[in-house]
Parts: C-alpha cells; structure tokens; sequence
C-alpha cells in the first residue's frame, strides 16, 4: 500500500510539474506574439526619430550655406562621427544592385570617390541638399550624407514627376523629401489608414 501510495504522489508531481511547463510555454508564446506584433511599430518609431534628426541636419545644412555665402557644394563635417559608414553601406547597397543591375559599377565607383574626397554635398539656389541622381540611387546617397545610418528595413523610392525621395518602413509608416522644396515630411501608419 505504501508503495502505491509513493507511487501516485510521484505521478501527481509529474503531473504538476508538466503543467507547470505547458502555463509557461503558454504565457511565453503568448508574450513572443506581443513583442512580434510590435515590431512593425518599432520600425515606424524609428523613422520618426530619423524624421526628427533629418529636420535638425537641414537646419544646421542651411545655417552653414547662408554662414558660408551660399555656396553650391558643402562639406558635411560629421562625417568623421561615422568613419566609413558611408562607404561600407553605399558599397554593401551597390553591391546587391549589381547582381541585379551590371550598369551600378560606374555609381559605386563614383560614391566610393565622393567618400574619399569627403562628405560633399551639393545644394539649391535655396540651400537644400540636392540628390546626386534623380532616381533611387541617388535618395539612398543622400540618406547615408545626411544620416550616416544603413536604410535596414526601409524601402526606398523615387518619383520622378514630383522630385520626391520616399523613405517607407514595413509598417508603412514614411517620410518624404521633397528636392526642389527641401521639405521633409512623415507619414505615420495612423495617418495612411483611412476610415
């Protein structure tokens, strides 16, 4: 009788402690789908807070055009605050664009011998930074003079009709560069969804 009764207890705790585990795999599935769902949303606060660096950087851009008397190109000075950031993304970016694109060899070429002269940029009659070309190369080349960040988990697109760089994350959350105004403005998922 003793034996059997050692026996169920033994059973009862195997039995507790399995669902033990089941409640913990649960409440840890369950707290993996919550922060899962919230990436999306990460990507979009990102953006947000590179809105805000970009408006600063115009602003400080064209303190030093009109200090400077307006000149046509400007050098970036914080360059040196990301050493070789701007060669190794635009040269990684190129490098995937190849593979699909043999033309890019000439524009990685021409970035890498941007970068070795500096971080030079070339700006409007009204002292905005203007793209080297008027496609989606060249709104990449201005996100890394400006930013000096990678573009992860942000597509890039250019329209040509309105001049305008498109920076979108995956939760569709944008910002905007307008070239021939110099505006930059964002988008949250908030202000896409329509009801």
């Amino acid at each position: 009788m003793l034996k059997q009764h050692k026996a169920e207890d033994d059973l009862i705790k195997v039995y507790g402690r399995l669902i033990a585990i089941g409640v913990l795999l649960l409440i840890l599935t369950i707290l993996g789908f919550k922060h899962f769902n919230q990436m999306p949303d990460m990507a979009g606060k990102s953006l947000a807070i590179e809105h805000n660096r970009l408006l600063h950087i115009m602003a400080m851009i064209k303190s030093q055009w009109l200090s400077r008397g307006r000149p046509e190109q400007l050098l970036l000075s914080w360059e040196s605050m990301a050493p070789n950031m701007h060669v190794e993304t635009v040269m990684q970016q190129n490098t995937v664009n190849m593979a699909k694109n043999v033309k890019n060899q000439a524009a990685i070429s021409a970035d890498v011998n941007v970068t070795d002269t500096g971080n030079w940029i070339t700006l409007s009659k009204q002292g905005w930074p203007l793209l080297a070309s008027l496609d989606e190369h060249g709104c990449q080349l201005l996100w890394y003079q400006l930013l000096a960040t990678p573009l992860d988990n942000i597509s890039v697109s250019f329209d040509s009709d309105e001049h305008i760089c498109r920076f979108v994350a995956k939760d569709s959350a944008s910002l905007a560069y307008q070239v021939n105004s110099g505006r930059v403005l964002f988008m949250s998922t908030i202000d896409t969804k329509v009801n």
